[in-house]
């Protein structure tokens, strides 16, 4: 078996849920997703909405050029599916990045981030496409967008800083979505967005995930990040639709967390926000 090309992608978690009023935002953690293009059929597990061949059949639907023979895919992952944490749109981007380096294509971000929004509609993965969700899995940072610009998505970078984060993996299925729920809330989570661009994304954080346990009825979530405010120094909230909590905090409070969560008997995997790295250029002295 040959490795045609190699993509990767992080996972994340949500400031502000993109049904309540069009606008998307993620911070990217330290999860990762890799997806290499094969040149033989593997059987993979981790891809229960069938979102490769998804891309595949949009690749070919374009006329792009794929490798010849019988086309695999082999995924490496430690994002957890299925609970908010943008596992599916990081499996997409991954793959995207796999096939353009197996190719030579190369796509724009605009284009990349219309095709995989296409992609998770027709899955039944998202309601609004997830362009939120692409962004932050593709580009490792924190980005304000508006899911329905298919030209200029991006609003603004956030500064998120840098965090702890501990992820509440619950046993539970993801939540249905009612539109009707998020729309009545439309006004507090416009609320959100200027929290994000007036450089408060903690604070956007925890609203966010108020007014999505609210819109799910999730009451055991909202009591659990209460407890954790309450009783540590941590933000907690719930991420995407859930049913993952997340948890944010100082480095110096991560025994504080880590005992409450244990002491609930809660299951949890530590992390932390992202910090794509910046190069910085250093002038050589002279001599």
């Amino acid at each position: 078996m040959r490795l045609l090309g190699q993509g990767r992608a992080c996972g994340g978690i949500s400031l502000l849920h993109a049904v309540g009023c069009g606008n998307g935002c993620a911070a990217p953690i330290d999860l990762w997703t890799h997806v290499s293009l094969t040149d033989e059929p593997l059987e993979i597990s981790e891809d229960e909405h069938k979102l490769l061949q998804l891309l595949l059949d949009a690749w070919k639907a374009r006329d792009l050029p794929l490798p010849d023979g019988n086309l695999g895919w082999k995924i490496n992952s430690n994002i957890p599916i299925g609970m908010g944490l943008k596992s599916s749109s990081a499996l997409l981007v991954a793959a995207m990045d796999a096939l353009s380096q197996a190719t030579g294509v190369m796509i724009s971000d605009a284009v990349c981030c219309n095709i995989l929004s296409a992609i998770q509609i027709q899955s039944g993965c998202s309601i609004t496409g997830g362009r939120d969700d692409i962004v932050v899995c593709n580009n490792h940072s924190t980005i304000l967008v508006d899911v329905y610009d298919e030209v200029a998505c991006r609003i603004k970078r956030i500064n998120m800083p840098p965090m702890e984060v501990f992820l509440i993996i619950r046993d539970l299925e993801k939540s249905k979505i009612n539109i009707a729920e998020f729309e009545n809330r439309k006004t507090r989570f416009e609320e959100i967005v200027l929290d994000l661009v007036s450089g408060n994304p903690l604070q956007a954080f925890s609203k966010n995930g108020q007014l999505v346990g609210e819109a799910i009825g999730d009451k055991d979530a909202l009591v659990i990040c209460e407890d954790i405010e309450i009783l540590t120094n941590g933000r907690a909230a719930i991420s995407g639709s859930g049913p993952a909590i997340a948890v944010i905090c100082q480095r110096e409070e991560n025994q504080k967390i880590i005992e409450h969560l244990k002491s609930r008997g809660l299951q949890f995997i530590h992390t932390r926000i992202y910090q794509y790295p910046e190069l910085t250029w250093e002038r050589e002295p002279w001599e």
